[in-house]
């Protein structure tokens, strides 16, 4: 397998792990409970802060308290997503960072499934987007950076596997006159 592969792994679950011990320390000390008791830090008021959450869930807060089942998957992934970098060229560094981002992610949050004490992912981010056409701004999920990663890497999967080598018109249509 490739270095780009092992070192975007790498590099998103140090990162992912750090942020999140980072975040959640930062929180405990600074951060002050909302109406639902979650403890927060506005950075850019009203649009970006900091939240505590711990999500037994997946994505968007779907299939809570699925843990045991969402490990297993999460398990089965890895070694999917393992198996299908080492089939791919070096060369192909586009699907290897894709790769790469979607299996960090994966980790980052198995490893919180697996060694946090409630075996929930520990999400911080918190983003509110302002809508043109409403006057309130729409609360998107709180997240994480494995979160991000595995969503820009299976973006970035979509388009790079949507965009396999084609076989190109021109020389058929070349070897037809011929």
């Amino acid at each position: 397998m490739s270095p780009w592969f092992f070192v975007t792994v790498l590099v998103l679950v140090v990162s992912d792990l750090a942020t999140k011990a980072w975040a959640f320390d930062f929180l405990d000390r600074f951060g002050e409970a909302n109406e639902y008791g979650v403890l927060e830090y506005s950075f850019v008021h009203p649009w970006f802060r900091f939240a505590r959450l711990e999500n037994s869930g997946t994505v968007w807060g779907l299939f809570q308290n699925g843990t045991s089942v969402l490990i297993g998957l999460r398990i089965v992934m890895v070694f999917v997503l393992a198996y299908v970098a080492s089939r791919i060229s070096t060369r192909e560094r586009f699907k290897l960072l894709g790769l790469g981002l979607v299996l960090g992610g994966a980790l980052g949050n198995l490893y919180d499934n697996l060694f946090q004490a409630n075996r929930s992912v520990r999400d911080f981010l918190d983003v509110h987007i302002p809508l043109p056409w409403s006057d309130s701004l729409y609360h998107w999920p709180t997240f994480n950076i494995a979160d991000a990663a595995i969503v820009v890497g299976a973006i970035s999967l979509f388009f790079a596997f949507g965009r396999e080598d084609k076989p190109d018109a021109k020389p058929a249509a070349n070897e037809a006159r011929s």
